[in-house]
């Protein structure tokens, strides 16, 4: 678009509107540069949005979102965020399959719920066969599942948070792949369970793209602050001695939704430079493993 040539035009279209003053005004340098900022900022936006579709889509025209043909299994879905994304998943006609170590809380969610340990291989393979048999594959995996455990509490419980919070990711991944994949998250300990999580999650998108050219299977994470959830309820529950904002799950939940519905997210920039190290590495590694070999 030209923006000197639209504001022409917009001028032009504007002589029986206004005075002679008025026009002239209009036709001013400043005017017109100010016109052409506006024209230059939609631009821009317009084409940050389009370049951000397509490099987190790696290029492909993102399918229409038919809700027939998906199946998203959500760990840890029984309660809190993982049960609010199940209902509204479910209010907009989509099949949802829960995986979790309680039992389903939710009456809402007319779906079905299978009994598992997501730190467990064995308990993952009978859930993921049993899945299979009776639903065929989940296109979408929410790995939700998440435990906290203060630094003063037993050692166990620290390492129980990482197997959940972490490892748990890669018994998932390794079951239910290809499919999109989506991690939710939420002092010490869990910080840095939820920033292996992170790094899993780069390092799993890039490992898909361009080890495996699986160019359509896609990946993101949404990395939320505080949420009332029961994993928090003893900090939620001292008043106003916890002086910290804290989001609903409904708006957690609407932001994985939509983003699951849209399959896009702002990002391009971020992605391309990663992408780009990604290759990189990626010739290096080829490079010296062929010097190797010889």
């Amino acid at each position: 678009m030209n923006a000197l040539i639209t504001n022409q035009q917009v001028l032009q279209g504007t002589a029986g509107i206004f005075s002679p003053d008025e026009r002239a005004a209009e036709s001013s340098p400043t005017a017109r540069g100010l016109l052409g900022g506006l024209f230059a900022c939609y631009a821009i936006n317009k084409t940050s949005s389009l370049l951000s579709h397509y490099v987190l889509n790696n290029w492909h025209s993102a399918e229409p979102w038919n809700s027939q043909q998906e199946l998203v299994l959500i760990t840890g879905g029984s309660s809190g965020i993982g049960q609010k994304i199940a209902e509204d998943l479910s209010e907009r006609g989509v099949k949802v399959v829960i995986i979790d170590i309680q039992e389903l809380e939710s009456t809402l969610v007319p779906n079905v719920s299978y009994e598992a340990d997501v730190t467990s291989t064995d308990s993952i393979k009978a859930v993921a066969e049993r899945i299979r048999a009776k639903h065929s594959h989940p296109t979408v995996l929410v790995n939700n599942a998440a435990v906290f455990a203060n630094v003063d509490e037993p050692e166990s419980m620290i390492w129980k948070s990482f197997r959940v919070n972490t490892l748990a990711h890669f018994l998932t991944v390794k079951e239910f792949l290809p499919a999109c994949f989506i991690t939710v998250g939420e002092m010490v300990d869990y910080a840095c369970t939820k920033a292996s999580a992170l790094a899993f999650h780069d390092g799993l998108s890039q490992e898909i793209r361009h080890w495996y050219g699986a160019t359509k299977v896609r990946t993101s994470i949404v990395n939320p602050l505080w949420v009332r959830t029961p994993l928090i309820r003893n900090l939620t529950d001292a008043g106003d001695s916890f002086d910290q904002p804290i989001m609903d799950t409904e708006v957690v939940s609407d932001a994985v939704v939509k983003h699951i519905l849209a399959r896009s997210f702002p990002l391009w920039l971020q992605e391309w430079l990663r992408s780009s190290l990604s290759l990189k590495v990626m010739r290096v590694r080829n490079e010296f493993w062929s010097r190797k070999s010889l």
